[in-house]
């Protein structure tokens, strides 16, 4: 028999965008032996931002999933203990995950809390840094300040000193489509607007998926992955 290549598998900002989330777990079908790392962002803007977290917390009792923190988890924490922090979570996505929920922020089950203080900042293995935002250049990815890593606008991301290709999302891809650059790749393809898509990318073949949360649209195509040879310091 053929051996199996292991899969090393990034998914985008979900964003509360359960459908497609469900599309891309049938198109790729996932597997135990599957590194899944989500880069955060799972609540806002989408309808399902309580569901998405519950089917995380359901799928990693049998997958090996990491979670990453993204922007948005670090708002709508911000969000539980300052109000003018909360006004600016609602005005940028908050308002749909409280409906998710049902009910205001002090009514949010424990287990929500405990599943944002389980998302690690990034995720390294020795040819990828997994990131939601991107890091400083300069800086090792244990001096990085949350800020950095979290809210970085993908054409502000340089070349990290290490080397390492960064795979992120964070900065929505109008195309739809991943953003590959020599030092980078950004899998933010905007999965909660009406023509956008959640991209799943194995970074060990350059093949990734695409599944709508509005349509029965999937895609799927190959990029050619940049490698750390490639990344100009």
């Amino acid at each position: 028999m053929p051996e199996t290549r292991s899969r090393t598998l990034a998914i985008g900002d979900i964003h509360g965008c359960l459908a497609a989330l469900l599309a891309l777990e049938k198109l790729v079908k996932f597997t135990p032996e599957d590194k899944i790392i989500l880069l955060g962002d799972y609540v806002d803007r989408g309808a399902n931002s309580r569901e998405v977290i519950d089917w995380i917390l359901e799928r990693r009792e049998t997958l090996n999933i990491t979670t990453l923190l993204g922007n948005h988890e670090v708002m709508m924490e911000n969000a539980s203990v300052n109000i003018q922090d909360h006004h600016f979570w609602t005005m940028n996505g908050g308002y749909s995950t409280l409906m998710s929920f049902e009910s205001e922020l002090d009514d949010v089950p424990e287990k929500y809390w405990d599943f944002f203080d389980d998302c690690k900042l990034y995720h390294e293995t020795d040819d990828f840094i997994f990131v939601h935002a991107g890091p400083a250049p300069e800086i090792p990815l244990s001096e990085q300040e949350i800020d950095t890593l979290c809210w970085l606008r993908f054409p502000g991301l340089k070349p990290h000193q290490s080397g390492k290709i960064v795979i992120c999302g964070h900065t929505p891809q109008k195309t739809y489509d991943p953003n590959v650059q020599p030092h980078a790749i950004c899998i933010d393809t905007h999965a909660f607007h009406k023509a956008g898509l959640l991209t799943c990318l194995d970074v060990n073949s350059g093949d990734y998926w695409q599944a709508s949360n509005h349509t029965p649209e999937t895609r799927s195509d190959t990029l050619e992955m940049p490698t750390k040879s490639s990344v100009k310091k």
